[in-house]
């Protein structure tokens, strides 16, 4: 009887999905143009600028790109424009990062932000920066890392957040944090040179528009307070009777624990940051076989750190924003949370900074 059973599920397979490939239109590659990336810039007249690109793919093997772009009020409307301009149709699966221009993110990006989520050929692990600068600029110059700007971006976004200072986000994460309680997102900051681009920190947003940034040194410190990094890099700026230089400290180990208690009815904050740091360049005058001398290099530390975190969170307050997630620390530990108190009490919330720096000298050079 089992054995009936699985035969008719096996005959039933093949019939259902003829019948969904009849309900879904077939795009054949070769007639469509698959768009990798997505620049959102405000033109002189206070409308939409989207710029599309897509790669070429050349007969003697090598690849290039082309790029469109067009004016709308809004952003579904603009891809419409576009496809007035393509000999094939436009089409999203293969987009993997978008660029919002800071002028345009202040006046909020969740209209698009939404309108890439309920796009089911969008991933939700799509990448978006915000730029100084002009996004069609970014996407339209040639990268000698890569022939699209698309990959050379993506790329330098994964480098940056396994290596580096920048903290894991995405489309998804973003979506989380603004419609999260409690919470509000982050994105990463990019900076066009002449001929370059670089991660230049944090773009801090309240709800869905971009009010602040952090720096390079301070996204350092954030990350860790995010996820307790591993990775990372920090500048140390020293100081020994008349001698100065600076130390550079690699993150291999970083780890943060959030203590939270009810302070007559306000929560009240105690975050303990661990960092297992690794020297990787310190001053010629600074002799590192002295016990003294790491330890000045991790009193340094510590004190920059617990300071600038201080400061960050200070900034937060004033901009009203809570990258940090401290709401949603608190709603995780109380049952009957409420954020509209939670927000009331934000700019006067105590938090306390502890940060316990352990420097090793496993990997040391000059």
């Amino acid at each position: 009887m089992m054995k009936m059973k699985t035969i008719k599920i096996l005959l039933f397979i093949p019939m259902l999905m003829m019948i969904l490939q009849g309900c879904v239109p077939l795009e054949i590659v070769d007639e469509i143009q698959l768009i990798n990336a997505v620049g959102y810039d405000k033109d002189e007249n206070n409308e939409i600028r989207g710029t599309a690109t897509y790669p070429i793919y050349n007969p003697d093997g090598t690849i290039d790109f082309e790029a469109l772009s067009g004016v709308s009020h809004t952003s579904r409307f603009i891809f419409s424009k576009l496809n007035t301009k393509s000999p094939k149709q436009l089409k999203s699966g293969q987009l993997r990062v978008v660029v919002f221009n800071d002028t345009f993110a202040q006046d909020g990006v969740l209209e698009i932000v939404n309108s890439m989520y309920r796009n089911p050929s969008v991933g939700n692990r799509l990448y978006m920066v915000v730029a100084e600068g002009s996004s069609k600029e970014i996407l339209t110059k040639k990268y000698g890392a890569s022939p699209l700007p698309a990959i050379y971006l993506q790329d330098m976004i994964e480098q940056n957040v396994e290596t580096e200072n920048l903290p894991e986000t995405n489309l998804h994460l973003f979506l989380y944090d603004y419609y999260g309680e409690g919470l509000d997102p982050f994105l990463p900051l990019v900076k066009a040179g002449k001929d370059t681009i670089q991660i230049d920190g944090i773009a801090l947003f309240r709800g869905d528009k971009y009010v602040g940034k952090l720096n390079h040194r301070e996204s350092f410190i954030f990350k860790v307070l995010i996820d307790g990094s591993r990775t990372g890099q920090y500048e140390v700026n020293l100081h020994k009777g008349k001698k100065k230089g600076y130390a550079v400290i690699r993150n291999i180990k970083g780890k943060t624990k959030y203590h939270v208690k009810k302070v007559n009815g306000v929560p009240e904050f105690q975050i303990d940051m661990k960092i297992l740091g690794e020297i990787h360049e310190y001053p010629p005058w600074l002799n590192l076989e002295i016990p003294a001398n790491i330890k000045l290099i991790e009193d340094t530390f510590k004190k920059d750190v617990d300071k600038q975190a201080r400061d960050m969170i200070k900034e937060f307050k004033k901009l009203h924003i809570d990258p940090l997630g401290l709401g949603d620390q608190v709603r995780r530990r109380e049952k009957y949370w409420n954020y509209k108190d939670f927000e009331k009490n934000y700019r006067n919330i105590k938090v306390n900074i502890s940060t316990n720096i352990d420097i090793v000298e496993s990997g040391v050079i000059e």
